[in-house]
């Protein structure tokens, strides 16, 4: 199997850590953006990463779509059914929203200054507090690593200390800053953590 990303790509970063979670053999083939075609074509119509390329069946796209695969080829750690479906599904939107938030947030600020509209900034900057807030309360019910719902988050978080290090969620929130300090310890958080400087 061949996936489709980009290591800066919190949506992309969650399937390269699930493929090693799981042992999974997975050729990660970094790509960039191409203009209007998007980081990929042909399979993939939406030009989208990750895209996870499968010898014999359809291109899978979309994060949580693929996580979901890549879970169900040993051992899932998504519950099956039940309400902890439920919570581990939840978990993981909630970290996706941390993403989204500050993807736009992001994408906001760095055009030319003319064109920013302080409305939508002021309300991507306030989905992230909002977001961070509601898992920071409930942080002593997460679970430890790693789980379906933790690898959205952490690389939800992660992201957000990268394009929108303003929040300092840390800073904001030190229980959840300590639950996260324990996947930043281990070899997958760091084998596939890319956010470095500009």
């Amino acid at each position: 199997m061949k996936l489709y990303c980009n290591p800066i790509s919190p949506y992309a970063r969650k399937a390269m850590i699930l493929a090693r979670i799981k042992d999974i053999d997975l050729i990660e083939a970094s790509v960039t953006k191409d203009g209007a075609n998007g980081y990929t074509a042909g399979d993939n119509p939406a030009g989208k990463i990750p895209a996870l390329e499968r010898e014999g069946h359809v291109t899978l796209m979309d994060s949580p779509v693929i996580c979901d695969y890549l879970d169900s080829l040993s051992d899932p750690i998504l519950p099956q059914n039940g309400e902890a479906r439920w919570t581990q599904l939840r978990l993981h939107a909630l970290g996706d929203a941390i993403s989204d938030a500050t993807y736009n947030y992001r994408y906001e600020t760095v055009r030319d200054a003319a064109l920013h509209w302080p409305e939508i900034i002021a309300r991507h900057d306030q989905a992230l507090r909002n977001i961070i807030g509601a898992i920071a309360a409930d942080v002593e019910a997460l679970c430890g690593p790693w789980e379906f719902g933790n690898l959205a988050i952490i690389c939800g978080l992660d992201y957000c200390s990268y394009r929108a290090g303003h929040i300092d969620w840390r800073a904001a929130h030190p229980p959840l800053a300590k639950w996260h300090a324990q996947f930043a310890a281990t070899p997958v958080w760091k084998e596939t953590y890319a956010y470095h400087a500009d």
